[in-house]
């Protein structure tokens, strides 16, 4: 956290980052239950509802890194609030004064995954201009502290609306909150202006496809980051997004309850994010594949046990959480590091098209999976997301021997 206090950008930028966040872990708490709750829990239907919500990043991720590496920083961040803000008052719209349909919710999630794309390169791509390159694992840990306590208020503030209010006005509170973030990123001081390659849509999406190719070849522990996260991916985000939701829906029935339980796994995510740099003195590709790992084997526990033992259960959720900030840490720092100063919104725009087209894949594969276990679906897509890793896993354990001997 210190480092987030080196200068006023970094004040400002962490700042809106806490606003921007908070509100959208309480939208995707919100967004989850309405979704779970219009689909009557058929995990079929919710798996290609999020297989749509994300598909708009094979075309707008490129555009981001584009926007990251070309265009006023400053500007792209505020004007990305102001339009998610808008989306955000559609939503409530959408719940509170008509009827909800499947189509006219995946249509406004798919305008807000498009945003989220233009908004995550540049956000990641503004701390390399500002802080040193030796700051940045500092700053990454305090950045996932402050995204990790807004997991936490975020599903804790839908609980309470959901009690007191109505679940929809949760989408009020997300529109309040990326005002307040737009407001603190308007006072951010511009950064010098630099050289602007021409925007051209249909070579950025060729170059995307193509960069991939070529980040195999010229950065190989940086394609390893990428591409083992792009397939865990393929799993954890339905876990994350929806089968985890349902789940907790089915054992508590209550919403409140998905609530306070993503706020539990949240407050795993802190205390690693705050211990990371104590257990981590350097970050490489192999922390990666081990976090991976590690996170996938305590989320396949958690599966397991949910029917047996409720409150072991949250005990391990709670150090899911804990491994699920070393992951986030490591892979940021990753990018960053091995990333050329000319690349960091590229690599990053790469990064979240590669691992947000997994996002989308983990929706049919959840519906797969579904059709093939029925209720065990949230063991089948763990147990997944174990196996995922192990290839790099044991890779990268081979490399370290081998620089023992």
């Amino acid at each position: 956290m210190r480092a987030l206090a080196l200068n006023s950008s970094t004040k400002t930028l962490s700042t809106a980052y806490f606003f921007s966040k908070c509100g959208e872990f309480a939208f995707e708490t919100a967004f989850a239950v309405a979704v779970v709750t219009l689909a009557e829990a058929n995990l079929l239907l919710i798996g290609l509802i999020y297989f749509f919500r994300y598909l708009p990043s094979a075309l707008f991720s490129p555009i981001g890194g584009w926007l990251a590496d070309n265009c006023n920083k400053k500007q792209t961040l505020a004007l990305v609030e102001l339009a998610k803000c808008i989306v955000a008052l559609l939503f409530f719209a959408l719940f509170e004064f008509s009827q909800a349909s499947i189509l006219s919710v995946i249509a406004i999630s798919m305008v807000m995954t498009a945003l989220d794309c233009l908004y995550v390169p540049t956000f990641r791509a503004y701390f390399p201009d500002i802080v040193e390159k030796d700051e940045l694992s500092s700053v990454n840990s305090g950045v996932q502290v402050i995204e990790d306590a807004s997991s936490i208020l975020g599903p804790l503030v839908f609980a309470l609306i959901a009690i007191l209010l109505s679940a929809s006005y949760t989408f009020i509170f997300f529109a309040l909150f990326l005002l307040f973030s737009a407001a603190c990123i308007s006072m951010l001081v511009p950064l010098p202006s630099k050289e602007v390659t021409a925007f051209n849509g249909f070579s950025l999406i060729k170059e995307a496809a193509g960069s991939v190719r070529e980040l195999r070849k010229s950065n190989a522990p940086l394609f390893g980051v990428v591409l083992c996260t792009t397939i865990c991916a393929m799993f954890a985000t339905s876990v994350l997004r929806f089968i985890l939701p349902a789940s907790i829906l089915e054992q508590f029935q209550s919403e409140a309850a998905v609530g306070y339980v993503m706020s539990l796994l949240a407050m795993g995510t802190v205390l690693g994010g705050m211990l990371y740099i104590k257990f981590n003195k350097e970050t490489t590709s192999n922390s990666v594949f081990k976090y991976w790992t590690a996170y996938g084997a305590l989320f396949f526990l958690a599966a397991l046990i949910l029917e047996l033992n409720v409150w072991l259960f949250l005990v391990v959720l709670f150090f899911v959480g804990f491994i699920g900030a070393f992951v986030d840490i490591a892979i940021v720092t990753n990018i960053q590091c091995l990333s050329r100063q000319s690349e960091v919104g590229r690599n990053f725009s790469l990064y979240y098209f590669t691992a947000v087209v997994g996002d989308a894949l983990s929706g049919l594969i959840a519906s797969f999976v579904y059709l093939i276990v029925g209720p065990a679906t949230f063991v089948g897509m763990t147990l997944m997301l174990l196996l995922a890793p192990l290839r790099w896993r044991i890779k990268g354990e081979n490399h370290e021997n081998s620089d023992r001997m």
